[in-house]
């Protein structure tokens, strides 16, 4: 199955995040939108040497292999003015459909643009549409879509008197492709560097590769700085207690076991395996080392004979350990969310490689058995037992602290999850300022985007009009940009046709024309088209907002569909609007980041339902198992720690996330352990040793993701370093001493 099968691994975030069934209608619409502009960079030059430092970096960009500078179109004001030339009488200006009944309001909007004859929208057309109509239309249509101006004919932005030329470029790359995007970005920033070095100007850049190549970079750092340390810390534990390094070398040939078996469970149960599957699976390494520990420390005895009788001591504790931790994972299996289920496979298999391989092969390797922990380990855990030992006297007054203390921490600060996907941005502050600043130049920092999708060019336009109709009936001050601006639908036309038509019968332009001194005869409507705007001048434009495609679910030819967006601004939409857009089945609030966040709160959610469902089975186990007693400290020991981490992580960075949830999962695993292993050998010297070398490793392991420059790596790795502080020494306290 590993070679031959029919599976593959799965990079893609949102395929593991519930997605609501009208956003899986939206997909091949998003993606023929929006999938192209994910491979665009923008770069703002501004200064006193704007222009050359701009003309300089379009020529080394024409070097670079692997991106391409994107000229923005200047299309000449006469052959816009000749494109619509047809259609002059099909579109009307807001004003004039206001005051299309008012000969005199008519007048004046005419004598107002007549004596702006420098304005090239009236220039280029007062002589073919004298009513002035086509002029007044392309005018605010094209102004109101961009804020961009030419400048020696290169584009340009004017933000509080300050001039930015914008360049566009083109990738021909994957911007989420990890290893070419750190390439590109390096050989990109140094070109930056050198632009500024060599002009004064100020250079900012956006785009989805840099984030992309700052966080490889970032993941390597990490990876390589946290990896040697984990490493020499769990070998130099070893070395300290075993004197030896085959332990070593045993514990990883179980967790390669364990590893093998976790993917044979994915291949048995799943088509693809997720790579965040492998991110958070590797939590089996803190229960498959504590089982390696607890068979080292056993293994020391003086014959065989005692270390078959020590390895049927570990024998029971393990597995129930196994059985109670694959109750709980269990639960997660039937989870709707597919990585949860992954994970749980891949840990109930990857223990039970373990666990046969603990019982069947460690104790009858020969050398493994001569094996004995270090006089001062044993020390250390003879004082760690009666220390605990003494501890016990005070049980009861510990567990009711703990239980007061978590109770005022909750009182004072409830735990609360905070889903904002922001909160686990990973980028350098210098690259979100970079990003800030070309949101507030391009005038998208606070924009909303709608996706509309339709079987025909025709039915979309209709569509967008009733949406942004439904829009501004509510919230009047909204700024809308869109294709709406330039192609108004068929429907549309002809009602502005029929308008202008009546208003001329009835002698409303009689005024306006008699200051032209021109006649503008009507003939027969003749609509303007999608196919014929697709060929305008400013058929730029129309590919910037439309796009056709074929949904994926079905590619037979002649089923292709269309799909357009807006852009909102000046205010979000109402509830009644959004609520609007959620029920029409042609429309979607297209936001990511708002898409994602709610996921993730539903994603959390039914982890914490599934993990309360996971404990109360476990629980129950233990109680049937052990007693009320000795099965409600269990409880108490299990859950408190994880309370405990959970407020405590809440406590040093103010908000926690899903991934300080799923840091849970393992410090559960490790409790329910723990509290086995204690609850049926009792406080001894072994038992302690065994459980302190597992938490000082998992510790060792998990501990140093704290500092993690990554949010969702550094919250999982405090929130199971102090989940495992606390289990440490709440476990001991969960033995009841039998007669």
């Amino acid at each position: 199955m590993l070679f031959f099968g029919q599976w593959h691994v799965e990079t893609n975030l949102l395929s593991i995040l519930p997605n609501s069934s009208q956003h899986e209608s939206f997909k091949s619409a998003e993606t023929a939108l929006f999938q192209q502009k994910t491979q665009q960079l923008v770069v703002l030059v501004t200064g006193n040497d704007a222009l050359p430092a701009y003309k300089a970096l379009a020529t080394s960009i024409g070097k670079t292999a692997q991106i391409e500078f994107l000229p923005t179109p200047e299309p000449a004001m006469s052959d816009i003015a000749a494109f619509y030339l047809p259609y002059r009488h099909n579109v009307l200006s807001q004003n004039y459909v206001e005051n299309i009944a008012d000969s005199q309001a008519l007048s004046q909007l005419a004598s107002n643009q007549v004596i702006q004859l420098a304005n090239p929208f009236v220039s280029e057309t007062i002589a073919t549409a004298p009513r002035l109509n086509l002029a007044d239309y392309l005018q605010g249509s094209l102004l109101n879509l961009s804020d961009i101006e030419f400048y020696q004919g290169v584009a340009a932005i004017n933000v509080q008197q300050q001039r930015y030329l914008v360049m566009h470029l083109q990738l021909s790359l994957d911007g989420f492709d990890l290893n070419v995007s750190q390439l590109m970005a390096v050989r990109l920033k140094q070109l930056f560097s050198d632009i500024r070095d060599d002009f004064d100007v100020e250079l900012n850049y956006s785009g989805i590769l840099f984030h992309t190549a700052e966080s490889t970079a970032q993941a390597k750092a990490e990876i390589s700085s946290f990896g040697v340390f984990s490493v020499i810390a769990v070998i130099l534990l070893i070395v300290i207690v075993f004197r030896s390094l085959l332990p070593l070398t045993a514990a990883l040939v179980v967790l390669s076991i364990a590893c093998l078996y976790g993917f044979v469970g994915i291949l048995l149960f799943f088509d693809s395996l997720h790579l965040l599957t492998l991110v958070f699976a590797v939590t089996l390494v803190g229960v498959v080392v504590d089982y390696c520990f607890h068979a080292f420390v056993y293994a020391g005895t003086q014959n065989d004979h005692l270390a078959q009788k020590d390895n049927r001591t570990i024998a029971k504790p393990l597995i129930l350990g196994f059985i109670t931790t694959a109750m709980g994972y269990i639960v997660l299996v039937f989870s709707p969310l597919s990585l949860l289920s992954q994970v749980a496979v891949f840990m109930i298999f990857g223990l039970f490689g373990a666990l046969i391989t603990v019982l069947t092969v460690l104790p009858y390797l020969e050398r493994l058995v001569n094996i004995k922990p270090a006089p001062r380990a044993m020390l250390f855990s003879q004082c760690g037992v009666t220390f605990f030992n003494k501890v016990q006297h005070y049980k009861s007054a510990i567990i009711t602290l703990l239980l007061l203390l978590l109770s005022v921490a909750y009182f004072f600060s409830p735990i609360q999850f905070n889903d904002d996907v922001r909160l686990l941005n990973s980028s350098p502050k210098w690259l979100l300022e970079q990003e800030a600043k070309a949101a507030q130049v391009l005038a998208y920092n606070d924009s909303q985007r709608v996706i509309i999708k339709a079987e025909s060019p025709q039915q979309l336009l209709e569509i967008q009009e009733q949406a942004i109709a439904k829009f501004r009936a509510t919230q009047p001050a909204l700024k809308v940009k869109g294709i709406y601006e330039l192609l108004p639908s068929i429907k549309q036309q002809k009602q502005y046709y029929d308008l202008l038509v009546d208003a001329d019968k009835l002698g409303h332009f009689q005024s306006v024309l008699a200051i032209t001194g021109l006649s503008d005869p009507i003939g027969t409507f003749t609509p303007l088209t999608y196919d014929e705007f697709a060929r305008s001048p400013l058929a730029f434009i129309g590919e910037f907002y439309m796009a056709s495609y074929k949904p994926a679910s079905r590619v037979i030819a002649g089923n292709e569909k269309y799909a357009l967006w807006l852009e909102l601004s000046k205010e979000p939409l109402s509830d009644e609007n959004l609520l609007w857009l959620e029920q029409n089945v042609h429309t979607m609030l297209y936001d990511p980041a708002s898409e994602v966040s709610y996921a993730l709160s539903e994603y959390r959610q039914g982890i914490l339902i599934l993990l309360m469902s996971a404990f109360v089975v476990v629980m129950i186990i233990l109680v049937v198992k052990y007693g009320l007693t000795a099965g409600t400290l269990s409880a108490i020991a299990t859950i408190g720690s994880a309370l405990l981490a959970l407020t405590i992580s809440q406590f040093v960075s103010n908000h926690l996330n899903i991934f300080n949830l799923l840091a849970v999962l393992l410090i559960i695993a490790l409790a329910i352990d723990y509290v086995i292993f204690y609850q049926e050998q009792g406080l001894q010297a072994k038992t302690f040793l065994a459980i302190s070398l597992s938490a000082l490793s998992s510790a060792a392991v998990f501990g140093i993701l704290v500092f993690s420059a990554t949010p969702a790596v550094s919250s999982f790795g405090l929130t199971v370093m102090i989940g495992i502080i606390s289990i440490f020494i709440l476990a001991p306290m969960s033995v009841v001493r039998r007669k």
